[in-house]
């Protein structure tokens, strides 16, 4: 059961490595304008441009 947790664990970890990468990488580009789809959390943000 112990493998079972740390699995959860490390992906959860691979994740939040993922996520807090693909932020850094985007920090100096422009933010999209106009009609779409926008998700905020606390510490995320993701924004679908519309047609």
């Amino acid at each position: 059961m112990e493998a079972v947790y740390r699995g959860f664990e490390t992906s959860l970890l691979g994740l939040a490595l993922c996520l807090g990468l693909g932020a850094c990488l985007t920090l100096g580009t422009p933010r999209v304008s106009g009609d779409g789809l926008a998700v905020t959390l606390p510490m995320l943000s993701v924004t679908l441009a519309g047609p």
